[in-house]
């Protein structure tokens, strides 16, 4: 299987051009299509953080700068697209079966913000998120959530950097438990163009580091050669990720994603909330 066709959020932020250049890194080798997919924000959501007693006037006036600022930010949107496909060599294609090259494409929709990342990840090989290092952007961490809770498919969480490569060095961290599994069966595409695999296993209070060591050979059965690291550094499970990878030089990162949904609240287990704001790695997330 290979990426054929990605969903990538887009805000009209700075961050948007790091995670189409890797969404369009992963969907070039299949000759695949980006969707840059924004998210309008609609004004009536806010009425009722505005308080009551607001003037008919005022709500209009507050309904018409929303909307320019949503025409704001999905013309900036579509201009990151814009240049992100013409630096990838790609072309504009909004219909199947897609081009000869790497394509692109760009949506507006309106909508509840789970309800719609969550629809559009059911049907996307793979979901694009901006780095959401200290992001405070409600929309940004809500969809993030029901893409990786509620859609069923894996999620890349991009740098706030472009990345050069992607897919060519790769680890995975391994705890044994359902979502690792997940996250490893959803990356198999990417694991098997790959140049270099790395196992981590951690030892915790909750996981036993060796667990991960029979990852090798299960991938052996795919003919994927991969080695075996025990981490055994000091700091947090996190650090200890970060520093590996950056030791054995991975572009990626592969991991299960650990949380719950409640009350629109981003959740997320404490390792799973620490890697999201690291800056420099480009994570792939399963739940």
């Amino acid at each position: 299987m290979a990426f054929r066709k990605i969903t990538c959020f887009v805000t009209g932020g700075t961050r948007d051009a790091a995670a189409l250049a890797a969404a369009l890194l992963l969907a070039a080798p299949a000759k695949g299509n980006v969707e840059a997919l924004y998210l309008r924000a609609d004004p009536r959501d806010v009425m009722p953080m505005v308080g009551e007693g607001l003037s008919g006037a005022l709500i209009q006036d507050l309904m018409k700068s929303l909307e320019q600022e949503n025409k704001s930010h999905a013309a900036k949107a579509r201009d990151h697209m814009d240049r992100a496909l013409a630096a990838a060599g790609g072309v504009w294609c909004e219909r199947p079966p897609g081009s000869d090259r790497v394509s692109g494409s760009f949506a507006e929709a309106s909508g509840v913000t789970e309800d719609v990342m969550a629809a559009a990840a059911r049907l996307s090989d793979l979901t694009v998120f901006p780095s959401v290092a200290n992001e405070d952007r409600t929309a940004v961490l809500v969809g993030l959530e029901a893409a990786l809770l509620e859609g069923g498919r894996p999620l890349l969480v991009a740098p706030e950097a472009a990345p050069s490569v992607l897919g060519r060095t790769v680890a995975i961290a391994w705890n044994g438990r359902t979502q690792s599994a997940r996250a490893l069966a959803l990356a198999m595409p990417l694991l098997a163009g790959a140049d270099a695999v790395h196992v981590l296993g951690v030892d915790t209070m909750r996981t036993d580091a060796d667990e991960a060591a029979p990852v090798v050979d299960y991938l052996a059965w795919h003919n994927i050669p991969a080695q075996y690291h025990k981490l055994s550094g000091t700091g947090s499970v996190a650090q200890q990720l970060q520093d590996t990878c950056a030791e054995v030089g991975a572009d990626l990162l592969v991991m299960g994603g650990y949380g719950h949904s409640r009350l629109r609240e981003l959740i997320l287990g404490g390792v799973t909330r620490a890697m999201l704001n690291q800056t420099t790695l480009p994570l792939l997330l399963a739940h």
